[in-house]
């Protein structure tokens, strides 16, 4: 569940996706 929200709130910042793996 967490994980699900934090995708939604990265969304906006989609360019600067640090924390998280790159989705290359």
């Amino acid at each position: 569940m967490g994980k699900r929200g934090r995708l939604r709130r990265d969304r906006r910042k989609k360019a600067a996706n640090h924390g998280k793996r790159p989705n290359a």
